[in-house]
């Protein structure tokens, strides 16, 4: 009897890396299909959710320690990991930017709580991927700030996700500058 990598993982309660990255990949490349598909065979090689949630959890810490740092200091922060993996870490972060990555943490930190004691945990599963999928459905300002750095990557723009914060506060002094001067840029706002 032949028994799969993924399914030895499964067994022994790890979460396979490769099925992290597809995950990862699907909801950095906003592909709903692609990432229910994944949650799919999360279920279907019988890995636990709630496990599955909490490898998820660490590696968008991971995610973020990369996104933070340079190369040289998250290697210093994830020792032990190779380099190749940290370069593949790298690219998913750029994926997602900063704010879209601390929201996506609190997202799946969220899940992961919800589901304990829950009788359908491929529900709360499938729900915490619909939740990071989808920034809009999120009030808060970590869901506008997650938007706009959305935005900023799909129009080329760098952002360190702490670049869109002095907008808000700048907006005012914007408006007020005009009222102090007669030019035709004032007049296009209002």
């Amino acid at each position: 009897v032949a028994i799969e990598y993924e399914r030895a993982d499964a067994l022994l309660g790890y979460t396979n890396g490769a099925l992290l990255d597809d995950v990862l990949d699907s909801i950095g490349a906003r592909d709903a299909a692609a990432a229910f598909t994944a949650v799919d065979r999360v279920i279907q090689t019988g890995q636990d959710p709630r496990r599955f949630v909490e490898d998820l959890l660490e590696r968008f810490r991971d995610l973020i320690v990369v996104s933070a740092t340079t190369a040289t200091g998250a290697a210093g922060v994830l020792r032990g990991t190779p380099q190749d993996e940290l370069d593949r870490m790298e690219v998913q972060a750029r994926k997602f930017g900063s704010a879209e990555l601390s929201r996506a943490a609190d997202v799946a930190n969220a899940a992961l709580t919800e589901m304990t004691g829950a009788t359908s945990p491929r529900l709360h599963l499938e729900l915490m991927v619909a939740r990071i999928l989808v920034p809009e459905s999120d009030e808060t300002s970590r869901g506008a700030l997650a938007r706009v750095e959305r935005l900023e990557r799909r129009i080329g723009v760098a952002s360190d996700g702490l670049s869109a914060a002095p907008a808000p506060v700048d907006e005012p002094v914007a408006r007020s500058a005009p009222s102090t001067g007669s030019g035709t840029e004032g007049e296009a706002p209002a």
